[in-house]
């Protein structure tokens, strides 16, 4: 059955400072996931860039640095019953820093997976359904280091830390809009090294309009709130702060396969201290449901 997707949570994301950390903890859940009662897999493609220096929320003249993320997403979820899911996210990720177009460093492999169960307690998760979301990000990734063999949290792909994921969503379908209002806090727990990422929460806003037979058209406002890193039990200068992401989107539905293309550039930053942020975010994603 054909339904206006939402984006349910977006992203959970950190972004690159200078020269101190950088998480991707990469989990997208585009593509109407959430309004999804069944089972189904996606694959996410996901580019991301960050070449722009910023202190607090204004930007800086241009130093060179560059940090490209490409990261490939599979994603299964599995329905034991209407109210009760459970997902499994595992993450590719490419990585490259590089000064004036000279690569630097790069790093790949298998990231951090995560699984999740979400669970609806009110309404008809047809039209309008309110549900919480529990979950664990697993220290699977590989370590990456530096040249001095310490750990590299600028280059990370997995962190070492087991976090806990504790969030909810609601969403309402009316004639051909659906609405969405979704959270998602995570617990950064020590890793590598000692190594501990700052605790993140996640918010979004969206609202997607079924446009004719086979597309539907969205629009929505996704936000991220990071507390400062910490490191051998000192708190990382430079880390922390806040991002809000515009995110049109368009989505193409056929039977029970969807594509997606999104676009998030930001519309509001403000970083503690300097930081290299992100500059904008293209992602590609196909869902099969069975």
């Amino acid at each position: 059955m054909k339904r206006i997707a939402i984006f349910a949570l977006a992203l959970i994301a950190l972004y690159a400072t200078k020269g101190h950390a950088c998480e991707f903890c990469a989990l997208h859940n585009g593509l109407g996931q959430y309004n999804n009662q069944g089972d189904f897999i996606s694959l996410t493609y996901r580019a991301t860039t960050a070449s722009t220096i910023v202190t607090g929320g204004t930007v800086e003249p241009s130093t060179g640095e560059k940090l490209t993320i490409n990261t490939a997403q599979f994603y299964y979820q599995h329905s034991f019953s209407d109210e009760l899911k459970v997902m499994a996210v595992l993450p590719y990720i490419q990585k490259a820093s590089s000064t004036n177009g000279e690569t630097n460093d790069t790093s790949s492999g298998i990231g951090d997976p995560i699984l999740m169960a979400r669970y609806t307690f009110w309404g008809d998760p047809a039209r309008q359904f309110a549900a919480v979301i529990v979950g664990v990000k697993l220290p699977v990734g590989a370590k990456k280091t530096g040249p001095d063999g310490a750990f590299s949290p600028d280059l990370v792909i997995g962190t070492g830390s087991t976090d806990p994921l504790i969030g909810a969503v609601y969403s309402h379908n009316i004639g051909n809009w659906n609405y969405s209002a979704d959270a998602l806090y995570k617990f950064s727990l020590k890793g590598y090294g000692d190594y501990q990422f700052g605790n993140m929460l996640n918010l979004g806003v969206n609202g997607y309009y079924h446009l004719h037979d086979n597309f539907n058209a969205g629009l929505g406002l996704a936000g991220e709130i990071m507390a400062a890193d910490s490191d051998s039990g000192g708190t990382v200068a430079d880390t922390g702060g806040s991002v809000f992401f515009a995110n049109p989107t368009i989505q193409y539905t056929v039977n029970d396969f969807y594509a997606e293309l999104s676009y998030q550039l930001p519309v509001y930053r403000n970083f503690t201290g300097t930081q290299l942020v992100v500059d904008n975010k293209l992602i590609v994603s196909v869902r099969y449901a069975f």
